[in-house]
């Protein structure tokens, strides 16, 4: 082998944990590039020489790394206390043009949220008593519907979530509890903010500049590439990568990391392995 595809593998066997990690939601491309870190600083110790530059210096003054749930959420949030009669949380609700929204303590912390489908366990109610007379709700629904404060109504506890929570994970929580809005809290529960549906696809509205900046630097910075030997573009999120890289598993790795930028939508590659007097091209990727 030689030094560079020494490095390589070295490089790759650290980097295992963190590019699952990263592809899951459980670690950042800064986890990666400390990773990064600690095997050239390994391999200096070993007295391979000085790393490349890019090694030494992976920061970026971009935008980069990925986005947290702080960095979508709405900051200014209507909230109602546990004493908000019906009427003003219907009344809430309508003028906001709001779904849900959570209740909170005297001291702003979140105990539940009262959501249309709360208000509604009263017509609900009618409905039924009409159609069906002698019809009985279970008694958790029956509850609601004859309540007239949000102590009453709310669902508690609520579910919420904290603002360094990445992105993958709010939707996968959304999707689980099937609710479309999530109080966002700090460790001790208090409200500091609201992440929407919306919200978490304001990623998908990246300047296709800045992702194709942040792709070049997962190349250079990461995984070492030359920069003259590959090629970056992006367009409406689709980031397409052409030029030459030094094993597929390197190929590999550059576009499963690519496709964790947050934003990207989908990769192409067009990156081969071959010398480059060869021209010999690896498949697309989309």
């Amino acid at each position: 082998m030689t030094r560079r595809e020494d490095h390589l593998d070295a490089l790759v066997g650290q980097l295992g944990t963190a590019y699952y990690q990263a592809l899951h939601g459980a670690g950042s491309a800064a986890d990666v590039t400390r990773a990064v870190a600690r095997v050239t600083e390994a391999e200096q110790a070993g007295g391979a020489g000085e790393p490349p530059a890019a090694a030494r210096s992976p920061g970026s003054s971009r935008r980069t790394g990925r986005w947290q749930v702080s960095d979508v959420m709405t900051t200014t949030v209507v909230s109602v206390t546990k004493e908000a009669s019906y009427r003003h949380i219907a009344e809430v609700l309508t003028e906001h043009h709001l779904t849900a929204v959570p209740v909170v303590t005297p001291e702003g912390r979140v105990v539940g949220v009262v959501s249309e489908a709360d208000l509604l366990r009263k017509q609900e109610r009618h409905e039924h008593a009409e159609r069906k007379p002698g019809w009985q709700f279970r008694p958790a629904a029956r509850t609601k519907a004859e309540a007239r404060t949000a102590a009453g109504l709310m669902t508690s506890p609520a579910v919420t979530i904290g603002p360094d929570a990445l992105l993958g994970t709010a939707a996968r929580v959304m999707s689980e509890h099937r609710v479309k809005r999530l109080p966002v809290v700090n460790a001790v529960g208090t409200l500091m903010g609201i992440v929407s549906r919306t919200d978490l696809l304001r990623v998908f509205l990246r300047p296709d500049a800045e992702i194709a900046a942040e792709a070049t630097d997962v190349l250079t910075g990461i995984l070492l590439a030359d920069p003259a030997a590959v090629h970056v573009t992006a367009s409406n999120g689709v980031v397409t990568l052409t030029g030459r890289l030094t094993s597929e598993l390197e190929i590999a790795a550059a576009v499963r990391l690519i496709e964790a930028i947050d934003g990207v939508v989908a990769v192409n590659s067009s990156l081969y392995t071959a010398p480059e007097h060869t021209g010999r091209l690896r498949g697309g990727r989309a």
